[in-house]
Formats: C-alpha cells, sequence, structure tokens
C-alpha cells in the first residue's frame, strides 16, 4: 500500500515511515488524508507557544510540540496516593494495521503516566495541554487507575499556524474504579490531529468521555474502549462544530468481551459551508457476554448545501440475551422551527442560530468534567459566531 505523495509525509521523522492508509481501506473510506500528505512534515521547532487554556484549578502537564515543557507544568499538590510521571511507556495497542500507531512507537519523544492509587480520589480534573506550532510531532498519556480509583481529566489541543500532532492515550481503569476524561481540539484552522484513546475496564469500572471538536483542518479521533469485566459501562460523546473546508471524523470501537455490560454512544456534527463530517460507531458483543446493553447514536445537523457527512453505525452480535440499538439522522434544520422563532420577532439568522446552539449545546451541557463545560460554553459563544448557516431556504 503505497503513499498518495512520492516522498513520505514522514520521512524527516523516521527512516523506515509505514505506509498511509488510502480511501480502498474501509476504515479510512471516507476519510482522504490530502490534509496530511499534502506536504512533508518537519521535526517541530523548539520555539515556545502561546496557548489559551482552561484553569481548573489541579495539576497540569504540558507538551509543546511533542515535548514536555516543565515551566508551564503544574505537577505539585497531588493528594497521596496520585503520582505524575514523565515516562514515555510502551504502547499497548500497537499493530501493523494501525500506521500512526506504528508512527507514534516510532517518534514519540514526550510522555506522561498518571497514576492513581486504590480507592483514591481526586478532587481537580488533571489538564493535559498539546500545544503545536509547526511541524509533526507525537505524545503518548496514559492513565492507571487501581481498585475503586476516581479520576477526571482534560485533553486540551491547542497552538498556532499549520502543524500534525499523533497522540495516544491509554487507559487501565480497574475494578470499581471510574475515570472522567474531556478531549478538546481547539486549534488553528491549519491544524492536523490524528488522535486515539484506548481503555480496557475492569469489573463495575465506569468511563465518561466527551470528545469535541470546535477548530482544525482534520481531526480524526479513534476511541477504542474494551469492556473486560462484568457490569462495567462507558458512556460516550461526541460533538464537532466544523467550518471551512474543515473535516472532522470519529471512529468509535466498542468492545462487549464480558456479561451484563452497558455502554452509551451519542454523537453530533454540525457543518457548515463546504466541511465534512465522518462518523463510524462498531460494537461488538462477544460469545457469552450475556446481559449486555448498547445504545449508539448519531445525529448530523448540515447548515450548508455544500456540506457532506457519512455515517456509518454498526452491530455485530455474537450472543444471546442482548439490548442492542443503533440509529444515524442528518437533515438541515426544520423550516418550521425557523418560521416559529421568526413569527415571535427573531430574524432569520438569530433563529438559525439559536436552533443550532440547542442541537451542540445538549452535548455540551453535559460534559462531565468539572470546569470544562463552563469553559466549552464561552468557546462556543465564539464559534457560533456567523454560524448561521448558508443552505437554501424552503421559502425559495
Amino acid at each position: 500500500m503505497a503513499s498518495t505523495t512520492t516522498q513520505h509525509p514522514f520521512a524527516a521523522l523516521t527512516p523506515i515511515p509505514p505506509a498511509l492508509p488510502t480511501i480502498r481501506d474501509e476504515d479510512w473510506r471516507f476519510t482522504p488524508l490530502k490534509a496530511v500528505t499534502a506536504q512533508p512534515w518537519s521535526v517541530p521547532s523548539t520555539a515556545p507557544v502561546k496557548h489559551d487554556t482552561p484553569d481548573l484549578g489541579g495539576a497540569r502537564v504540558v507538551f509543546v510540540n511533542g515535548r514536555a515543557d516543565e515551566a508551564q507544568s503544574r505537577l505539585s499538590g497531588l493528594p497521596a496516593g496520585v503520582t505524575i510521571s514523565r515516562e514515555l511507556a510502551p504502547l499497548q495497542q500497537a499493530s501493523p494495521e494501525r500506521p500512526f500507531v506504528a508512527l507514534n512507537a516510532a517518534c514519540a519523544r514526550a510522555g506522561a503516566v498518571i497514576r492513581v492509587a486504590r480507592n483514591v480520589k481526586i478532587e481537580h480534573p488533571v489538564l493535559v495541554v498539546y500545544s503545536s506550532s509547526d511541524g509533526a510531532a507525537f505524545t503518548r498519556l496514559r492513565l492507571e487507575l487501581e481498585q475503586g480509583a476516581e479520576l477526571s481529566v482534560a485533553e486540551h489541543f491547542c497552538g498556532t499556524g499549520r502543524h500534525f500532532l499523533g497522540s495516544i492515550t491509554e487507559a487501565v481503569i480497574g475494578a470499581n474504579a471510574s475515570l472522567k476524561i474531556a478531549r478538546v481540539v481547539a486549534d488553528s484552522a491549519q491544524a492536523v490531529h490524528v488522535g486515539e484513546f484506548n481503555a480496557r475496564l475492569g469489573r463495575d469500572a465506569r468511563l465518561v468521555l466527551d470528545s469535541i471538536a470546535l477548530e482544525a483542518e482534520f481531526a480524526r479521533t479513534e476511541l477504542r474502549v474494551e469492556l473486560d469485566g462484568e457490569g462495567s459501562h462507558c458512556d460516550l460523546r461526541g460533538l464537532a462544530l466544523a467550518r471551512g473546508t474543515a473535516l472532522f471524523d470519529h471512529q468509535i470501537h466498542v468492545d462487549h468481551a464480558k456479561p451484563h455490560a452497558t455502554s452509551r454512544q451519542l454523537f453530533r456534527n454540525v457543518l457548515d459551508d463546504r466541511s465534512r463530517g465522518v462518523f463510524s460507531g462498531r460494537v461488538i458483543v462477544r460469545p457469552g457476554a450475556l446481559g449486555t446493553d448498547a445504545q449508539q447514536q448519531n445525529n448530523n445537523l448540515l447548515l450548508s448545501d455544500d456540506a457532506r457527512v457519512d455515517t456509518k453505525p454498526m452491530l455485530e452480535i455474537y450472543a444471546d440475551d442482548v439490548k442492542c440499538s443503533h440509529g444515524a439522522t442528518s437533515g438541515q434544520l426544520d423550516a418550521n422551527a425557523v418560521f416559529f422563532l421568526r413569527s415571535r420577532g427573531l430574524d432569520e439568522a438569530t433563529a438559525r442560530h439559536l436552533l443550532t446552539f440547542a442541537f451542540a449545546n445538549e452535548i455540551i451541557e453535559h460534559i462531565a468534567v468539572p470546569g470544562v463545560q463552563q469553559w466549552l460554553s464561552a468557546q462556543m459563544g465564539e464559534r457560533f459566531h456567523g454560524l448561521g448557516g448558508t443552505a437554501r431556504s424552503n421559502e425559495q
């Protein structure tokens, strides 16, 4: 499988870069890599990068252009039983079929490991900042929660200019442990992201994850969750607000490996101008995973006649006595709802704005990590400025 360019775009970072996927690969069928392969990527500079991030009141881990930034990090004041170390932990999900994982294994130079001991709870979320300005960088984060532990994490991707970031976060959640995590891409309009989150849950463990994409040229997020303990639960939510020619892609893999586990998925795209959204959700119910309860829903709002979405919800069920459902909807704003608001004195642009905000805010208002919801609400005010849509009205 050959790259789409004569010179591999990551040749400057590793001697033998893996072949990149193409639209002939099923998992990349709707996600062309033009933003990745347009020109070769170089090693990023060491210059500092300004970034606007929330202060969540707790520890902070900062990566700048793929390197640890000790000056901007804050690792003191952690409770007993919690450690944050600068480690490049070995990947648990490496596979030759996943080239960006292979690139991370070959190119990552900085990482962190957060460990929470048995029955320890952290009051404030840990903020992990990935700030970039140029070149291509790779980072790695590992979260280890022992039995009964509780941890909240906010991952914030930001920066300036054209750059590439390949990030991998892996979580091991012990029995009765709970992890809440929010991943927010609020970067420059020229940024390119390929990120993965991989989690394995023990008995009665709980994971709540929110993935928010506000700004980038290209952002693909893969969420892989293995419910490896009886009674475990994951709640996955996502929102993408795309404009211009941006492409935002969510790839979801939920593996019900043990009985009586539950999963919930709710992902929404708001697409304006000539942007594209992709959702691919796969739920696998393994043999013997009796009592599985899995729900998956994808809703898409197209504000422009030129916007496009590709959605592919999937169920693979190999056990009896399960309750599983999936569905997807795509469409424009309801003309009757717009008319109703206009009849109450609003102009058309304001009416469309309010309806669009309401559609997206259903995800934002349920973000579980403390402090992130408030910060995102303010960010959405800026992102929604002028996001009224250009679709042709039914009145025309």
